[in-house]
């Protein structure tokens, strides 16, 4: 069996840990099975997995993104050297991209092209289409509407990581015998932590993102200067803390600007690869996280946490956790957020009580997703 996994790079940890996440699934079931990885960061030539599993990478995906944009400068087939290219030898595409399909991206005539005649050509070749959960819309622009078309027409199965990803999908036409809401999918995996970050235990982890300001409406001073006064916060409450770079240059720099403030007396632990992430987010006392997959990371082990948010997404996991009002918003008075890591400090054991109730229902969850896909997948 030949099995290619869509949407993942090891470039963004909350990606590469879905990737892992997969791994571990197929290696359990079906130890034989070659991996084609058809990543969607171009260019991404190393791949330091630990897996019996065979993998497989397609070359032109090694050479970046250069051929395919001077292709489709010159208005030639560009396909062959983007993601967005069928193999006809395969059997099962497991997408797990986590968020893709939403008005946010605003794609183009030209992309959703692609992206159909993708997803044609594979099912042409019988292969079966299966999103794992991820994040959906909303889709309200006519682009929006034909990409819910386009999945809901390939796709053997979605799931929607929430509720309110479910209806966005329904809403915008979506078949709803195709679909399921199952939460995040990463809590199966387990970290692995590198003997020098041992000594983070019990600190707090600061995890930024880079989307908080191109995504959300805020500037980078006013998110840094934010930071900077929750870190303050906590500091001011007898904890350490450190910044967690989740993904490549673009977060690193913001982890770089608020150390700066500081007097770049802050540990900023960095390179790391997803195991290693989740590890050390699994150490700490308390995270605060703007990024998805460090959310996710500390509520599936138990660790209190908080967030800034640029989608529905961390709201609802929170909510699949049992956590209410632990969203911190940049744009509202300072003390106010500072009331809600007050609650945090005052009400932390319970919290952690939580997590760990709420974590035994959601594997069963998960469990239950993956045993769906195996007998979709072994079904003539």
């Amino acid at each position: 069996m030949k099995i290619q996994i869509d949407g993942t790079n090891t470039l963004n940890k909350g990606a590469e840990l879905m990737f892992y996440a997969v791994l571990e699934q197929v290696e359990n079931r079906y130890p034989e099975a070659i991996i084609n990885y058809n990543t969607n960061y171009a260019g991404e030539s190393r791949l330091n997995i630990s897996t019996s599993l065979k993998i497989e990478k397609r070359r032109a995906l090694h050479l970046g993104k250069y051929p395919a944009a001077i292709l489709r400068r010159l208005k030639l087939p560009y396909t062959y050297f983007s993601s967005k290219h069928p193999l006809e030898d395969i059997d099962v595409v497991l997408d797990a991209a986590g968020f893709q399909f939403s008005d946010q991206w605003n794609y183009s005539d030209e992309s959703l092209n692609n992206l159909e005649r993708y997803y044609k050509n594979l099912k042409k070749t019988g292969a079966k289409i299966i999103f794992l959960p991820q994040a959906l819309g909303p889709f309200k622009t006519n682009a929006g509407i034909r990409t819910v078309n386009i999945v809901s027409t390939y796709a053997n199965l979605i799931f929607a990581r929430e509720k309110i990803s479910y209806q966005y999908f329904l809403d915008a036409g979506g078949n709803k015998e195709k679909i399921l809401t199952t939460t995040d999918f990463t809590l199966l995996v387990k970290g692995s932590l590198p003997e020098k970050y041992k000594h983070l235990e019990g600190n707090v982890c600061i995890i930024p993102n880079k989307k908080m300001v191109t995504h959300a409406e805020n500037d980078s001073l006013e998110y840094i200067t934010f930071l900077e006064k929750v870190i303050q916060k906590i500091q001011n409450r007898g904890k350490q803390v450190f910044i967690l770079n989740h993904e490549g240059k673009g977060d690193l720099k913001i982890c770089n600007k608020i150390n700066s403030r500081f007097k770049n007396k802050l540990e900023v632990v960095t390179g790391l690869n997803a195991k290693e992430v989740k590890a050390v987010i699994g150490i700490s006392s308390f995270v605060i996280s703007s990024r998805f997959h460090g959310v996710a990371s500390a509520l599936n082990q138990g660790i209190p946490c908080l967030a800034t948010s640029w989608n529905h997404k961390y709201e609802m996991l929170f909510n699949d956790f049992g956590q209410k009002n632990r969203i911190l918003q940049i744009e509202n008075d300072i003390t106010l957020e500072f009331e809600k890591i007050d609650d945090v400090f005052n009400n932390y054991i319970e919290i952690k009580e939580t997590l760990l109730s709420k974590k035994e229902v959601l594997i069963q969850q998960v469990e239950d997703m993956w045993n769906s896909i195996w007998q979709l997948i072994e079904k003539n």
